[in-house]
């Protein structure tokens, strides 16, 4: 099957291309900017006439991608975009997305390898992409605030009446104690998991007392002593440059 490698586009100056076969369904194509390799990895038992169909639907997509990254070097600032085609940081680490096969079922999945899979149909725009992302993202989240609720609500004694998600511009989280209602910020989904139970138990002790009085702050230091190391943490944090990835 070698001679499938004569169906790839030609590469710009410096990447390459890596073809492997493994024991699995669909196609996968995984670029990596810091070494400038683009992998392809494909069934044990394709047909050539498959996936020289595959590579040609995906040629042009991948000179841009090459393109665009070719020239680009790799950023300095501690806190990369969130979220770009090749990458997206979820709970703290940046994780390659893998982009499966066309015309498949839509849908995106974390993988045990810590990569993320997304699958979507070949007519769909740049638009549906985002959505099917953000839809993502915020199931993950949903999951993880049921689990930290399911811990701290009978540990300390107290119930919001809902907890919803929104992208604030000035907030990581914000509690109305009339209503008893808890807003998430949904850009904690690319931060490290820790962060986002300080900003729940944070507005969950606003339920207890309203304002940041000196009561306020000992509880805090009673359901979590280590919380001014991570306000900190979130304070060095640009979440307008977060809210702008």
């Amino acid at each position: 099957m070698q001679g499938i490698r004569r169906f790839f586009p030609a590469s710009p100056k410096g990447w390459e291309y890596d073809l492997v076969y493994k024991r699995i369904r669909h196609i996968y194509f995984r670029i990596y900017p810091d070494k400038k390799i683009v992998r392809i990895s494909a069934p044990s038992q394709i047909t050539p006439q498959t996936l020289e169909r595959a590579i040609q639907a995906k040629s042009a997509w991948l000179m841009e991608k090459m393109n665009a990254l070719g020239n680009v070097p790799l950023p300095s600032n501690p806190w990369p975009a969130m979220k770009d085609s090749c990458s997206c940081m979820v709970w703290g680490r940046q994780r390659p997305v893998v982009r499966g096969a066309l015309n498949s079922r839509p849908g995106i999945c974390l993988t045990t390898e810590s990569e993320i899979i997304i699958r979507v149909p070949s007519d769909f725009d740049a638009k549906k992409e985002e959505t099917l992302w953000n839809r993502w993202l915020r199931s993950l989240l949903t999951e993880r605030i049921q689990i930290l609720l399911e811990k701290w609500q009978p540990v300390m004694g107290v119930e919001p009446s809902e907890v919803r998600l929104k992208k604030m511009k000035t907030r990581w989280g914000s509690c109305n104690t009339i209503v008893r209602r808890i807003w998430i910020n949904a850009v904690l989904v690319h931060l490290e998991p820790c962060l986002l139970e300080y900003v729940l138990v944070h507005e969950l002790v606003h339920l207890l007392e309203p304002g940041h009085t000196k009561r306020f702050y000992q509880i805090m230091e009673t359901y979590l002593p280590d919380w001014k190391i991570k306000e900190s943490r979130l304070n060095q944090i640009a979440l307008r440059q977060c809210l702008s990835n």
